[in-house]
């Protein structure tokens, strides 16, 4: 190798580097813009996040690449108050992070009755469940949160479970 060929692989390496640098800039941006919201929703500081939705934070601002979003952790912390802020704020009921969790789960997992009915009130489809996923109404039983399990049993079944049987009896998709 000469030294032209090592100042040739250097600047390479540098550009490649540039790229995942600006990369991981942008990335913390984004979460750096969602944290405040994020982290007043996990503390229950209502009026906290009364503040940053109105200074043009958005109700569905999620951390990059896992999707957690503010709605959840409310959920997940009991704080029944801002979850009822976020949800008039425009808070998707039903938005998952990447592993399919939503608010509905961290309600059913946190055992708080208020949220969970309030979630339900609000349109969260009690059945969601993935193939790694257990659905609500399934935490809830597991962790032995006995007063949900009639609130979740007696919710609207998901979209899903509304798809018509085909001619073989299982759904369509």
């Amino acid at each position: 190798m000469t030294r032209g060929d090592i100042d040739l692989s250097y600047r390479q390496v540098l550009k490649k580097a540039g790229r995942v640098f600006a990369g991981v800039i942008l990335l913390g941006g984004q979460s750096a813009c969602s944290v405040p919201l994020l982290n007043a929703s996990a503390s229950g500081y209502t009026n906290t996040v009364r503040s940053l939705l109105q200074e043009g934070h958005d109700a569905n601002e999620g951390f990059p690449l896992v999707g957690t979003r503010p709605l959840m952790l409310a959920a997940a912390h009991g704080h029944a108050e801002t979850v009822r802020v976020l949800l008039d704020a425009g808070a998707d009921v039903n938005a998952e992070d990447l592993t399919g969790w939503t608010a509905l789960h961290a309600g059913a997992f946190n055992g708080d009755a208020s949220i969970v009915a309030l979630l339900l009130e609000r349109g969260a489809l009690s059945s969601r469940a993935h193939w790694f996923l257990e659905s609500p109404l399934h935490i809830a039983e597991k962790l032995g949160h006995k007063d949900l399990l009639e609130l979740l049993r007696r919710a609207p079944p998901t979209a899903a479970d509304n798809v018509p049987p085909t001619e073989h009896g299982s759904p369509s998709r």
